[in-house]
């Protein structure tokens, strides 16, 4: 078991290990400047948490109560100091938006969560700042814990630290607001006090912090301070501000990730792939990250992992967790992995479900499960999200890529990539197959000279995608004389890339949890924060043509996935057709059947309702005139 956090509630990964990587071993990170990244796509987010169940509440602020148009002043009783923006005009450093409003510059993709969601946010990305942020801080009003125990302070927080922002934290006052002292957040794992807010680029995260030691305080004043860095910067946004006594007993399963987190080493393991070639499968591997979030610990704490295969169970299922937390604190945070003995043995959709247990009663079970998928493909291998979120451009020649594990010999065909939109038209593209040795002690890749490259290719106007879309090259292996398959060694890891000399854009999809997707331009190698979409592919018979799709239709991945009230679903049309959209569940009963209606040519969008299904894997298929394609989604 890993401990995330002490005290705060977060998961906060600040050192993974990888193949034969040790645990204390930090790569090297890479951070686009501005230049180098289009306005980034707001990605959407299933709602933030389940609030924390309270006894009583002393505060509780989500912000959708502020009326008028956005970004608006502060709900009565909270208070900002100001900034100074480009004409030197004093403006409130936080004021009230919605993630429109947020990301009106573009560099500041706030997560959606519920339709216009209102939040706090400092905004140091679009107009009227270019501001100065060094102490922009948010403060709650007065509150009064004189007759008040076991309080804890329980917020959600939106801080990516983009564009080389700064550090954001907590203070507290008891005398009115004269003084202001920055609170202990945590302990780290050399025992020194953590006193900063974690960093998450690609969603709202969920703190609770216990102020037991204000019991009895009759002026209490928190105060969310965040600093720009002295630089450009994106923003900082804080939400559902709730302050109150801790009901006793409220387990809660945060998220199931596929893998096993409390292996000293990454050794051979699914590790976060949504795609995974059904050749290159190994025995399904589970994590949970689960919270005590009640004021009384409890013993024997244990997770049940449901595996399905194309909603069936799976020889075996449920699997309990390899481990037990026989004391689980309360407010304290822990990993509970699983190894099944299950190998993926067909194409289709795996799906996990991890349900928190323990001897103990739980006051608030609706939170006490959480589930993850991915996908076996007959080809197919990969780790972005399946839908363009941005498009980077470095600033120099590069070569950008993932790594892969293979675990069994295989010959493969070549390399999947989908090209950003505003590319370059006749930019040279290549792929790149380097064997990967760890790192070294300063945090830098060990690779081998390549050990193959594809054919080059010149890009096309019409193969660069849009933010949302999902459109694949597919470039095969070249030994300089013809192409031909690459055989790839089992037990071996290889970092797969796509070099330009720096008029091509890559799509980026997803967030680069474990370090397994790097870059290298002028300034060396460096792990991104987010995941190309540069996959491997097994299938030598495509040629240097575009991935496989229906001749007049494509079908995007829906957003957000999993989906919890509703989710968008794109499409793209060649020609004026009637549209529709069957949902199944993994029986094939039909649950959902929209008529859309006649569509004109180009790229379309529909909103699917999910809010009445339950949680688990369906399928969706688009029907455009005589076309029609079939993908999977999650609800949650």
């Amino acid at each position: 078991m890993k401990k995330i956090y002490s005290v705060v509630l977060v998961l906060l990964v600040s050192s993974v290990a990888y193949s034969q990587w040790n645990v204390g071993t930090n790569p090297v990170k890479r951070t686009f400047s501005k230049s180098e990244i289009s306005p980034i796509m707001a990605r959407r987010q299933s709602v933030v948490s389940t609030p924390p169940a309270m006894r009583v509440e002393l505060l509780n602020e989500n912000f959708n109560g502020v009326a008028g148009p956005l970004p608006a002043a502060l709900p009565a009783g909270w208070v900002t100091n100001t900034v100074t923006d480009m004409d030197a005009q004093n403006v409130q450093a936080f004021r009230v938006h919605n993630s429109t409003t947020a990301n009106a510059g573009g560099y500041w993709p706030v997560p959606v969560t519920t339709p216009n969601n209102k939040f706090a946010g400092a905004n140091d990305d679009s107009a009227p700042c270019d501001c100065d942020y060094a102490e922009a801080y948010l403060q709650t009003p007065e509150l009064d814990f004189s007759a008040a125990s076991n309080v804890a302070l329980t917020f959600d927080i939106f801080h990516d630290r983009g564009f080389g922002g700064g550090d954001a934290s907590v203070l507290v006052s008891t005398d009115g607001g004269t003084v202001f002292e920055t609170m202990v957040l945590g302990v780290d794992d050399e025992g020194i006090d953590v006193t900063v807010l974690p960093v998450d680029v690609d969603y709202w995260q969920t703190i609770i912090l216990p102020v037991y030691d204000l019991s009895g305080q009759s002026s209490v004043i928190f105060r969310f301070l965040w600093t720009d860095g002295g630089e450009w910067a994106s923003g900082f946004a804080v939400d559902n501000v709730i302050v109150g006594e801790l009901t006793n007993y409220d387990l809660k399963t945060d998220k199931v990730k596929f893998g096993n987190w409390n292996q000293e080493t990454f050794e051979r393991g699914v590790w976060d792939y949504t795609q995974v070639p059904l050749s290159q499968t190994s025995p399904v591997l589970g994590t949970a990250v689960i919270a005590n979030n009640g004021f009384t610990d409890q013993a024997n704490v244990s997770v049940s992992f449901s595996v399905l295969s194309d909603g069936n169970p799976v020889s075996g299922s449920p699997f309990s967790s390899d481990q037990v937390s026989a004391n689980f604190l309360s407010l304290d945070k822990d990993t509970l992995s699983v190894v099944t003995n299950y190998t993926p043995s067909g194409l289709g959709t795996v799906s996990m479900t991890g349900t928190v247990s323990s001897n103990g009663a739980d006051d608030v079970p609706a939170n006490d499960a959480a589930s993850n998928f991915m996908e076996i493909t007959q080809y197919t291998y990969a780790r972005d999200a399946d839908a363009a979120q941005a498009f980077v451009q470095p600033d120099s020649d590069y070569e950008y890529g993932n790594l892969f594990d293979i675990y069994n010999d295989e010959a493969f065909g070549g390399v999947l990539f989908a090209p950003g939109g505003n590319s370059d038209v006749g930019a040279i593209v290549v792929g790149r197959v380097y064997e990967w040795n760890g790192l070294d002690g300063a945090g830098l890749p060990v690779l081998s000279d390549p050990v193959a490259e594809t054919v080059e290719h010149s890009l096309e106007a019409s193969e660069m995608n849009s933010a949302g879309d999902n459109n694949f090259i597919f470039l095969p292996f070249f030994d300089g004389v013809t192409t031909n398959a690459l055989t790839l060694e089992g037990g071996k890891t290889y970092l797969v890339t796509i070099a330009s000399a720096g008029d091509a854009r890559v799509s980026v999809s997803g967030s680069n949890t474990w370090v397994v997707s790097w870059l290298f331009s002028s300034n060396g190698w460096g792990a991104t924060l987010s995941i190309p979409m540069v996959r491997l592919s097994s299938d030598a018979s495509l040629g240097v043509a575009s991935a496989p799709k229906a001749e007049g239709l494509s079908l995007n991945q829906n957003m957000p996935n999993p989906a919890a009230d509703y989710t968008i679903i794109s499409y793209n049309l060649v020609s004026s057709e009637r549209v529709s959209l069957t949902v199944r569940d993994m029986s094939g009963r039909i649950v959902s059947l929209q008529n859309v209606g006649l569509k004109t040519p180009g790229k379309q969008t529909l909103r699917l309702n999910v809010e009445n299904l339950s949680s688990g894997v369906y399928s969706y298929t688009l029907t455009a005139g005589s076309e029609s394609l079939t993908k999977q989604m999650m609800v949650k």
